[in-house]
């Protein structure tokens, strides 16, 4: 009784340690969100978010309050302001894989600098 004991305790050890996988080491500060300024352009700023995580993220929510996409002609299939108005949706909610290569960038143009945070996000690692 007490090996059979021991060989479930060290089943259900092992089974956790294999169950968190790599999600456990992403997290919302893996997207990096940069903001320059574009010197050809009046009012004119360029946003990249980058995933730095070997995971995907997906269902990336931005904080925006705001932020009115279409009249800063921003692409609504690459950021789109929620029904409340204080979030955006980044990538029309697809999956950003890890890398610049995967970057999600957008310009707007504003009389003032927004800020756009990372507030949510799905990590999948397959």
């Amino acid at each position: 009784m007490e090996a059979s004991l021991r060989k479930i305790i060290a089943f259900l050890l092992v089974f956790s340690l294999c169950n968190h996988g790599k999600a456990e080491y992403c997290s919302l500060s893996d997207l990096s969100v940069t903001q320059t300024t574009i010197p050809s352009k009046v009012d004119g700023y360029m946003v990249t978010v980058e995933n730095r995580c070997i995971c995907t993220q997906a269902n990336v929510k931005l904080s925006c309050g705001g932020f009115n996409s279409s009249a800063m002609g921003v692409d609504p299939d690459v950021l789109s302001v929620d029904g409340d108005g204080q979030l955006c949706t980044l990538n029309g909610g697809r999956p950003i894989g890890m890398g610049p290569e995967y970057a999600v960038k957008f310009s707007y143009s504003s009389g003032s600098q927004f800020s756009f945070k990372p507030v949510s996000s799905t990590i999948a690692c397959s």
